[in-house]
């Protein structure tokens, strides 16, 4: 046997070894993954399985107060893939029926057909000052294809946040909104609007990795406000008067 054929072989082996490898790492290394990938701000629990596949616990960590359980996390990781230089796999969240497509490599990040449901108050781990006031509802996150590089965003994506409420004035309706993403390289565009309720809300903004999140716009509503909307919105909003409230937000 010749010595060119000895390396071929060596090389083969060592890619499929490899590759065995990484499908059958147990589960807790991806529940690592989860919290490095998410700065410590996702955490799994209980994982089962495998990177092939497995299931675990999701939680977002709060600054302040017990962790918020986000529902079960399933993948199922496609192992040929592998050869490609990239790893694949398919991850659904909860009673979801529908799974998210993620794809990995050295170049970058694709997700394909995001669509979660989650608690509103997860937003308190992830948007600074939010804590404060206690966000309550729905959160929808839709997206059919994202791409993330090193310093760039590319794809559309809606962030609806339904039945709106705080803990800080328990019981007042705040409508329902929906914030539009378009990743366009090293900027994320972002348009505010609102889907129903008795607040009506228009603004946009930006977020770059450097200067971070910038949203201004107004809250407007009906003549005739409730008793509790009106004094909630006097404490809130300084700039608060004939029924609108401008705003400017910069994190």
């Amino acid at each position: 046997m010749s010595s060119r054929r000895i390396v071929v072989y060596c090389v083969v082996g060592g890619v499929i070894y490899l590759a065995a490898l990484i499908a059958t790492l147990p589960a807790p290394w991806v529940a690592r993954a989860v919290e490095r990938a998410s700065a410590q701000k996702l955490q799994l629990r209980a994982p089962a399985g495998s990177l092939w596949s497995g299931s675990g616990r999701l939680y977002a960590m709060q600054r302040s107060g017990p962790p918020i359980e986000l529902g079960e996390l399933r993948w199922k990781t496609a192992w040929p893939a592998l050869f490609t230089g990239k790893l694949t796999a398919d991850a659904s969240l909860g009673d979801g029926t529908r799974s998210t497509h993620v794809e990995a490599s050295p170049a970058g990040t694709t997700i394909r057909g995001l669509d979660v449901t989650l608690p509103a108050s997860v937003l308190s781990s992830f948007v600074p000052g939010l804590e404060a006031v206690g966000p309550q509802g729905i959160l929808r996150i839709r997206s059919e294809s994202q791409r993330f590089d090193a310093g760039s965003i590319l794809g559309l994506a809606e962030i609806e946040w339904r039945q709106v409420r705080v803990a800080r004035a328990p019981g007042l309706d705040l409508g329902s909104h929906v914030a539009r993403l378009r990743g366009g390289g090293n900027k994320v565009d972002i348009e505010l609007s609102t889907l129903g309720g008795p607040l009506r809300l228009s603004g946009s903004g930006t977020w770059t990795p450097e200067a971070g999140l910038s949203l201004s716009g107004m809250v407007e509503h009906d003549a005739q406000p409730t008793p509790a909307l009106g004094t909630f919105l006097s404490g809130v909003c300084n700039s608060y008067a004939q029924n609108r409230c401008r705003f400017q937000i910069k994190l």
